[in-house]
């Protein structure tokens, strides 16, 4: 029976100092038995970590999980990270010998690897989150934390390994926007159970380009198509997708317009006024809806099914419903409202040149094994395809030379995307992101600037499935 359960709501940890363990733990998902994770803290998804902008966050992750899981690296998406504490994927390792994907020497050393970066079982590693860019606080936004081992971000997603992480600031305070209970995150998940409740085991041998794993449930913070009561009144939903592979295309089912606020990189210029908004792998988007005309019912938050003609293969959008909101009866005032200017964009997007100092092209190649590429070359850790001196801003084209749609994400910075095939982007598109959808043949241009931390940082897709088999790959940033 849909909606049966109440929507869980994470707990929030808010200090500057927090101790995190991954751990086993058992969790009511489905009606019956409790279903076995892997989790950050003790619940899927783990904690909420809410902290304002420009004040140093410490976080220690101790691994307890059993000691045939490895080592794990833990990434803060959509962080501005010094590359120690960014989640490097690592190398090979006595727990981990091989990869049947990516082109790994095995003599290389462990710091040639980035291994000692990794969290081996039974130990700990500090993050150190600074919250800060280019000696100033950083914008609020909306980012999430998970594992990111090399060969192995999928699996230990689909397991639990993941938590949502809010940055808070004046800026945005000072808006009239919904916030307190009022302000509510959702994390959508697509996970399959056997017959006891427990995951499947879905990593087989699906080969580049028909890998990507879609699971038969739904899950909004953990539950199965929960409920949750709302006041007949505005409400700010963060939506956060951490399904391995699948996309969402949200609207409501009474109608009602959502007027998007945020995405990836915090508040847009503008708030966009929407009916269906698609969201894949990785990506946050922050919409207002208003329930007051809905007093006394009931709406469903749903996905729209995969669209033939308009949708290619990749992008395996869901059908159907996700969570119903529970509207009460009563009238409440109400005194928060939508701007009709939010937040600028940072100067130096009016600046950057538009012509791409270099090309990352995706392709699927291989002899005995099919892989995916990135110019040509699956992931090695020691490898970097390109260079960008410290305070430049870098302007790089995309270019999807395959036949299923990627998801590709850039560490380092929040991104401004500047082309879709040579046409600007749409208006909730106009902002900044971390994560983009990248349709077969098509190219994109987007332009950062890296300012602040020097080293190796990833570009990878953030289709899990496609990264753990090769779609991943470096650049240096330089003194």
């Amino acid at each position: 029976m849909p909606f049966r359960a109440p929507l869980p709501i994470p707990p929030e940890l808010t200090a500057a100092r927090l101790e995190i363990p991954i751990r086993l733990a058992e969790q009511g998902i489905l009606p019956g038995r409790k279903t076995k994770l892997w989790t950050f803290g003790g619940s899927f998804p783990g904690p909420t970590i809410r902290r304002p902008a420009g004040e140093r966050t410490e976080i220690s992750f101790h691994h307890e999980l059993p000691a045939s899981v490895g080592e794990l690296s833990v990434h803060l998406h959509g962080g501005h990270n010094r590359t120690q504490f960014d989640g490097q994927p690592g190398g090979l390792t006595g727990a981990q010998p091989f990869s049947e994907y990516c082109d790994i020497s095995q003599d290389l050393s462990p710091r040639a690897s980035g291994n000692e970066l990794l969290i081996r079982p039974g130990e700990s590693k500090r993050y150190v989150y600074d919250l800060t860019e280019e000696g100033h606080p950083e914008r609020a936004a909306f980012k999430w934390y998970h594992d990111h081992r090399l060969d192995r971000t999928a699996l230990h997603a689909w397991h639990g390994l993941a938590g949502m992480f809010i940055v808070d600031d004046g800026f945005e305070a000072a808006l009239p926007l919904p916030h307190g209970d009022h302000d509510l995150a959702l994390t959508i998940a697509d996970r399959s159970f056997d017959r006891h409740n427990q995951l499947t085991d879905p990593f087989t041998d699906l080969r580049p380009p028909n890998d990507g794993i879609a699971g038969g449930r739904i899950l909004v913070n953990g539950a199965f198509m929960p409920h949750h009561r709302v006041a007949a009144r505005r409400y700010r939903l963060r939506v956060l997708n951490v399904s391995q592979f699948r996309a969402y295309d949200l609207y409501l089912s009474n109608g009602a317009p959502m007027v998007q606020i945020g995405a990836d990189g915090g508040l847009m210029p503008r708030p966009v006024r929407r009916s269906r908004i698609l969201v894949g792998p990785a990506e946050r988007v922050e919409v207002v809806v208003d329930f007051a005309h809905a007093r006394g019912d009931s709406v469903e938050l749903r996905s729209a099914p995969h669209r033939p003609g308009r949708d290619p293969l990749g992008s395996h959008t869901y059908g159907g419903p996700l969570m119903q909101f529970r509207v009460d009866s009563t009238r409440v005032p109400d005194r928060s409202r939508v701007p009709a200017r939010l937040r600028p964009l940072p100067p130096w997007t009016k600046k950057v040149s538009r012509r791409p100092d270099h090309t990352w092209t995706i392709t699927v190649g291989g002899v005995f094994k099919t892989s995916w590429l990135i110019n040509g070359r699956s992931f090695d850790p020691t490898y970097c395809d390109t260079g960008v001196r410290l305070g430049e801003t870098a302007t790089w084209e995309l270019h999807n030379k395959t036949s299923v749609a990627h998801l590709m994400h850039l560490h380092h910075t929040s991104w401004y995307l500047l082309s879709r095939e040579g046409r600007p982007p749409p208006p909730w598109e106009d902002c900044l992101k971390d994560t983009f959808f990248i349709y077969p043949g098509e190219r994109i241009v987007v332009a950062g600037r890296l300012v602040d931390h020097t080293g190796k940082f990833v570009v990878h897709c953030h289709m899990l499935d496609h990264e753990d088999h090769g779609l991943m790959s470096q650049f240096r940033v330089r003194a």
